[in-house]
């Protein structure tokens, strides 16, 4: 008794395509839209406006550039945020001196995109591969 496997590489194949992706979008926005628009706030004559507007565009990251997750690298990110969300409430002013934190969390959330990049191209090889595993069923099962 053969077993024809093609429905499940077929929808395998396009599921993992979707999730791959789903979870590539985000990443590649960050990197063509957010994060030059951040890097432009952050230049050499940022004034404490950009800077703040900065720190609230970084501040809700996409889904792979959160940063409650930490590591030992961005320990310090915690205080970070902390410290710049009481001065985005009681309206403080930003100085140029906040400029490297900020670019901290903007390297950061470049990693975030990077690594949701990666994550879109894994799942799409995994559907490359269903596809394959999908023209080898098709093909042995017309022998």
């Amino acid at each position: 008794m053969k077993f024809d496997d093609s429905k499940i590489y077929f929808y395998f194949s396009i599921a993992v395509l979707i999730a791959g992706i789903i979870f590539g979008l985000p990443g590649i926005y960050s990197k063509a839209v957010t994060e030059p628009a951040i890097e432009k706030l952050l230049t050499q004559d940022a004034d404490s406006g950009k800077l703040k507007q900065a720190y609230i565009m970084l501040r809700n990251p996409h889904i792979f550039a959160g940063y409650d997750r930490f590591d030992e690298a961005g320990a310090g990110i915690e205080y970070i945020l902390k410290e710049f969300d009481n001065r985005v409430a009681q309206q403080k002013e930003f100085t140029s001196n906040d400029g490297m934190y900020l670019e901290l969390l903007l390297l950061r959330r470049k990693q975030g995109s990077d690594l949701s990049i990666k994550t879109m191209i894994y799942f799409i090889l995994l559907s490359l591969l269903g596809v394959t595993a999908l023209a080898i069923e098709k093909h042995v099962n017309k022998k």
